[in-house]
């Protein structure tokens, strides 16, 4: 039997012969799920944290707190302004604290700046229906709120405006009943204003519309803890040129001095709150004398003490040097001139505004000093004058 050979030889060889090769298909590209989540909610935040209380005006809402705040031990009450969870911390800011357990903490104690963001925080949850409608309007239930902020912030502070931005930028989440919110600070670099630049704004546009001729204008802000002079020149958006704080002599200094000089009468034992002496003073009024009533509530009784008053802001302006000097710039400015406005929580207290008026415009033919309207809340509400269309003339209400 023969073998062919050639037929053995590819027999043989049969492993190196090339073999159909199969081509593998290109793996089908995978959708990434779409992350599903609220669509952001604009709100406009203007925010003054002061040494006394803390201004706000959320979207056209203007409100305040004291400018206190508590880490508080425990859970959260519902239903109460004023507290949120950050972390895994609870806080409460505002008079809330007087009726809860934890560690109290104060702006005035060179405060304001280090926990900036929980006076921001408590601007927010201070703010009646807010976070609730924000909450209840979102779609999905079980994702975060989401609040894309817009910030004016009003500040002494100026110089620590890089402290001030990575403060801002730390704060992302924080809880409100139950609801997680994010948040996004839309301009972290172009938030920030010059104390008082509310008062100014609405001053300029009152110059720029009225009759009175002058480049430029002071304010005289009396503040819970500060009393601030400011020259400003006229303009649409007012340029500050000089800015002269008299830090610690606020009103805070004033209910100090006037506790001191109610301790020299024996009135039996009766321990004048500090808390009630600014009530007092809040309410006060003008007399019959030409002088002013301030009554003091203790207990059945109403003590009559608006002449010691009197005498505690006299050694208010003996006692403290920065204070006379300012009053003394303000008068300097009357005398030129130049028109002085004057804002500030003080100066909503009618005792002392009247004091100071008749202070400063002492022995000066037609002064023009002017108390702006709402002077508590004007530093934040007149930023609305940044918009020239909302400027008002020189009288108007």
């Amino acid at each position: 039997m023969t073998t062919d050979i050639k037929l053995l030889e590819v027999v043989e060889n049969s492993e190196s012969l090339e073999l159909p090769q199969t081509v593998d298909k290109p793996a089908k590209k995978t959708r990434r799920a779409a992350v599903v989540q609220n669509k952001s909610v604009t709100v406009d935040l203007d925010l003054d944290a002061g040494s006394s209380r803390c201004k706000f005006v959320v979207n056209g809402w203007a409100g305040s707190y004291p400018s206190v705040f508590k880490e508080v031990s425990g859970e959260l009450p519902s239903g109460i302004s004023g507290c949120f969870s950050l972390g895994s911390k609870n806080y409460a800011a505002g008079r809330v604290t007087s009726s809860l357990n934890g560690t109290l903490t104060e702006a005035f104690r060179d405060n304001k700046v280090r926990f900036l963001h929980i006076w921001l925080l408590g601007a927010l949850t201070n703010c009646p229906d807010l976070l609730s409608d924000i909450g209840e309007s979102r779609k999905y239930k079980g994702k975060p709120a989401r609040l894309k902020i817009t910030l004016r912030l009003l500040s002494l502070s100026s110089s620590k405006k890089n402290d001030i931005a990575k403060t801002l930028q730390g704060i992302k989440t924080f809880t409100w009943e139950g609801t997680v919110f994010e948040i996004e600070i839309v301009n972290t670099d172009s938030c920030l204003y010059p104390e008082g630049y509310g008062s100014a704004c609405l001053a300029s546009a009152m110059l720029l519309q009225g009759s009175v001729s002058t480049q430029e204008f002071c304010v005289i802000d009396l503040g819970g803890g500060t009393l601030t002079f400011s020259t400003y020149q006229v303009g649409k958006k007012p340029r500050a040129v000089e800015q002269t704080p008299g830090s610690g002599n606020g009103i805070k200094a004033i209910i100090e001095r006037l506790s001191i000089a109610l301790s020299r009468t024996d009135r039996g034992g009766i321990q004048f709150k500090k808390e009630n002496l600014e009530s007092a003073l809040q309410n006060s009024k003008p007399d019959e004398k030409g002088g002013h009533s301030v009554k003091y509530r203790h207990g059945q009784e109403s003590l009559e003490i608006g002449d010691i008053v009197t005498h505690a802001l006299s050694e208010w302006v003996a006692e403290m040097p920065i204070v006379e000097s300012l009053l003394t710039k303000v008068s300097q400015a009357l005398l030129n001139g130049t028109p002085v406005f004057a804002c500030g929580g003080g100066f909503a207290v009618t005792v002392i505004a009247d004091w100071l008026r008749a202070y400063v415009c002492a022995d000066i033919e037609n002064p023009q000093f002017l108390v702006l309207e709402n002077p508590q809340n004007i530093n934040l509400t007149g930023l609305r004058y940044l918009n020239p269309q909302s400027q008002k003339h020189w009288g108007d209400s």
